[in-house]
């Protein structure tokens, strides 16, 4: 059987549902023209991770008797809306399983796609006329941390067809504001702390800016600045989504599709008409909606208050899964490690990754109402890392640690600090100790390596100097760095682990084999 995303596919779900696909179970037709009239949902930035999370809530919703979609527009290249419409703005979301099965599911929850590129006339009127309409509850964004970067060109053009997600945002704002100033939710679903605060300093600095300038209103800096008009609400937002695998796409042929060929972008990035993603997805939202919102519980969403969203993200940074990323990461990387799936076979990592989580990690988490961060850590390891169709890499993971040992070791250190316990610490401290030892530059067999990009390298390069391999008296020369509070998010030196980073890191350095025989030491104490 062959299955062609075209115009003509929403009227063909039982012949999707025969070759093994989920099919919506709700009038795609009938959403769209829903959609066109009373429009309520735009997201800002049509990537893989939308399509994974947000386009699969809002199919649940719809699933669940919801009746408008998603509008999607795209800022940076025509390519990505271009790609979605070529296929009718449908698409098929592939879960793939720890256990290797496939689970394709045909998604249909974008209503329309627009590009908001300078020279796109039609994309700025209809989002123009989308944002001028009361009915809109809320604008989701996933323009990664670089969007909210603001630039003095941009900000300076004035409201129009301006680059920029933030100058974007805020030029459809003003349409909105001048049409009446209906209310509004701005969420920011990028993934990084405080991505609420974030945007609201981001949109209103640009609001600011326009009416210092003169060239709008006082007053619309001001609405933008009344939380009973416009809010930004946080999120916590968590799904692995690499970028689509060819090996996914043949699997998918094998089923039917015709539309699996993987198209790589002249600006970096692929494009296809399926997203592969893993079983487990978060999104928790901070329920602050000045102008109503759809049924998110309908779509899996966990809703809370702030605290309850800045509970749920720091219990994944700092405690249940990007700590164990990191302590992974370093270590993978100098035991010559490609995969972070391969490196869950290993017992020794297992056991690192247990100990930094649930030994060290959770008798200091704050849990989240209505998350088990326990259940969530047994999830990362018996599933997520362990899972052989997401093909990630430590040397990947290890780029830029040093903007994360602060956030992913510090709260969990400063935490055991208050506690009294810091100085029983010691898989974390090994994990600091490895990071140490990766900055060396030699692997565990005494063979050199590229390090993953960090802004920091050179720095680090300069304080670690007297750090040498294979002679483990020099250890004690990464004190003064240990101490640096901006590095690791508390002065380990003060807090009573530096002496413990430092015995391992003496262990690690004794010369090949040494990080090996670390870690198992360690692991079977």
């Amino acid at each position: 059987m062959s299955l062609t995303l075209d115009a003509t596919a929403v009227d063909r779900p039982a012949e999707f549902e025969a070759a093994g696909f989920g099919v919506p179970r709700y009038d795609v037709r009938a959403m769209r023209a829903a959609t066109a009239e009373r429009p309520t949902w735009v997201h800002l930035g049509a990537g893989n991770f939308f399509r994974s999370l947000h386009a699969v809530v809002a199919q649940r919703m719809l699933d669940a008797g919801h009746d408008t979609g998603v509008i999607l527009a795209n800022l940076r290249d025509p390519a990505v809306v271009e790609n979605s419409r070529a296929t009718d703005d449908l698409f098929v979301n592939a879960v793939m399983r720890e256990d290797g099965s496939l689970e394709p599911t045909l998604i249909a929850s974008v209503a329309e796609s627009h590009h908001l590129g300078p020279d796109s006339e039609e994309g700025w009127e209809r989002l123009t006329a989308v944002f001028e309409n009361p009915s809109l509850q809320l604008v989701t964004l996933t323009v990664t941390e670089k969007g909210y970067l603001l630039s003095d060109g941009d900000v300076a053009h004035g409201p129009g067809r301006v680059r920029g997600a933030i100058p974007a945002l805020a030029t459809l704002l003003l349409a909105r504001f001048t049409a009446g100033a209906a209310p509004i939710a701005l969420v920011s679903t990028d993934n990084f702390s405080e991505n609420g605060e974030r945007l609201a300093s981001a949109v209103q600095a640009v609001a600011g800016a326009w009416a210092a300038a003169g060239q709008a209103p006082e007053a619309f800096a001001a609405y933008l600045a009344d939380p009973s008009a416009v809010t930004y609400p946080s999120t916590m937002v968590d799904r692995i989504t690499p970028a689509p695998s060819a090996a996914v796409g043949e699997r998918l042929a094998a089923l039917g599709l015709e539309t699996t060929r993987i198209h790589e972008r002249a600006s970096g990035g692929a494009l296809a008409a399926f997203s592969n993603t893993e079983a487990v997805s978060y999104l928790v939202l901070e329920d602050d909606f000045p102008n109503g919102r759809p049924p998110f519980e309908r779509g899996g969403v966990v809703l809370g208050d702030r605290e309850t969203v800045g509970r749920a993200d720091r219990m994944k940074v700092c405690t249940c899964l990007n700590p164990l990323h990191t302590a992974m990461a370093v270590t993978g990387c100098l035991l010559g490690f490609t995969r972070i799936a391969d490196m869950m076979t290993d017992s020794d990592i297992r056991r690192l990754v247990v100990g930094v989580g649930a030994v060290e990690g959770l008798p200091v988490v704050d849990a989240p109402a209505g998350m088990d961060p326990a259940a969530f850590l047994r999830e990362v390891i018996e599933k997520r890392l362990p899972n052989p169709g997401l093909p990630d890499a430590p040397q990947r993971i290890a780029s830029d640690t040093s903007q994360k040992v602060g956030i992913r070791f510090g709260e969990t250190i400063r935490r055991h600090v208050a506690a009294g316990s810091a100085q029983s610490l010691t898989w974390i401290p090994f994990a600091i100790a490895a990071w140490i030892r990766y900055l060396l530059a030699v692997d565990d067999q005494g063979a050199p390596f590229e390090r993953s990009p960090d802004p920091l390298l050179a720095q680090l390069d300069e304080r670690l100097s007297g750090v040498r391999f294979g002679e483990p008296r020099t250890a004690t020369a990464a004190r003064e760095l240990l101490a640096d509070a901006s590095v690791f998010g508390v002065d380990l030196v003060e807090a009573g682990v530096a002496n413990t980073v430092i015995a391992h890191l003496s262990t690690l350095l004794h010369g090949p084999g040494a990080v090996r025989s670390g870690l198992y030491a360690l692991a079977h104490s």
